[in-house]
């Protein structure tokens, strides 16, 4: 009898027991079924080519600008780590592993159109000189269908191009007076980067080309093994080079784009929507990134007067000699390429005046 009572007495609890575990393994369900539905966090990496770029450089504050845009614009899911670093080697070295997708390569890097020559042939045409008048004119070009014409010629190369930023114009500088007239540029030895359109370019214009790297051009100009160079305003300041250059040319004789590059396959990783967060991202920091670039600059050429550099504008009858000493050269690279091409050029420049 007594044990009749105490099974009686336990079966209630029993059946509380086993409603708790099957409550219990019910919202386990529930929660694993949210965290099944709910989209995972994308992380990715973007880095530049250059590794020594101070925290307020343009290009940096665009990279910062282009992850905060994509967090913000996935709620959180698309997490964009800005690399302090760059890739090892030279930069054809650094494209060919972004392309790849090799070990430590960053899924997004910014590429300078130079480097990216020896993938596409098209991209050759941004090094030519007086390809592009002025910021306005860039961003014509760029942001149009001639822009956009080859940023679609990357894909068989396994990159996706997503937007343009930009290092901007290259100005001469001399050891000695300014430039002010074509004739000036004649017989001068001319440090330049040591890629076969700048080589042209520097023989277009009558000067000695002196193939350089970067990081052996203050020693040279401090020598005297090269009288002149071309660079963008920020790195003249940058790299001092106004310790040993007495005047700085306001030319505007080449313009130096750059390409906002994602590798194929981790782009095609991406889902639909999380690519499409990833291009406005890339173009919203395009314009935030070349507004900091022009400012640069002119803060740039303001110090470089106040620290002693002579600053000269060439008149616009010597700029204009100049682009007339080297149309061939652009008429022959123009020629080697898909004539679309050219008519999306020629289509550009004149909507942009």
């Amino acid at each position: 009898m007594l044990e009749t009572l105490f099974r009686r007495a336990r079966q209630p609890a029993r059946r509380v027991i086993s409603a708790c575990g099957l409550a219990l393994v019910a919202a386990a369900s529930t929660v694993a079924a949210s965290a099944a539905a709910a989209p995972a966090v994308r992380q990715l990496e973007i880095a530049d080519y250059r590794g020594y770029l101070p925290e307020q450089h343009p290009v940096r504050q665009g990279m910062r600008a282009f992850a905060d845009s994509a967090a913000r614009a996935s709620g959180g899911r698309l997490q964009v780590k800005v690399r302090s670093d760059a890739l090892p080697g030279s930069p054809a070295a650094q494209i060919a592993a972004l392309r790849a997708g090799a070990p430590g390569a960053p899924a997004l890097m910014l590429v300078a159109g130079t480097g990216l020559g020896a993938q596409v042939k098209a991209f050759e045409l941004l090094d030519l000189p007086y390809l592009v008048a002025d910021a306005g004119q860039a961003d014509a070009l760029l942001d149009g269908p001639f822009g956009q014409a080859l940023l679609a010629r990357l894909a068989p190369a396994g990159l996706v191009g997503l937007a343009w930023w930009e290092n901007g114009f290259r100005q001469f500088t001399t050891s000695s007076g300014p430039i002010r007239d074509a004739r000036d540029l004649r017989g001068l030895d001319l440090r330049v980067i040591g890629e076969p359109v700048f080589v042209e370019t520097a023989r277009a214009l009558g000067a000695n080309p002196v193939p350089l790297p970067f990081g052996e051009l203050y020693g040279a100009l401090k020598a005297k093994r090269v009288a002149a160079q071309d660079n963008f305003i920020s790195q003249i300041l940058a790299g001092r080079l106004h310790e040993v250059q007495a005047s700085l040319t306001l030319t505007n004789h080449s313009y130096s784009a750059l390409v906002l590059a994602a590798n194929a396959q981790a782009w095609a990783a991406l889902a639909p929507r999380e690519q499409g967060i990833l291009q406005q991202a890339a173009l919203e920091a395009a314009r935030v990134q070349r507004r900091a670039a022009r400012a640069e600059a002119e803060a740039a050429r303001a110090t470089l007067a106040a620290q002693g550099m002579a600053v000269h504008a060439l008149a616009p009858r010597q700029s204009a000699a100049l682009r007339a000493l080297t149309a061939p050269l652009r008429e022959r690279h123009f020629a080697a390429q898909d004539p679309e091409l050219r008519k999306l050029y020629e289509a550009g420049t004149a909507l942009a005046h």
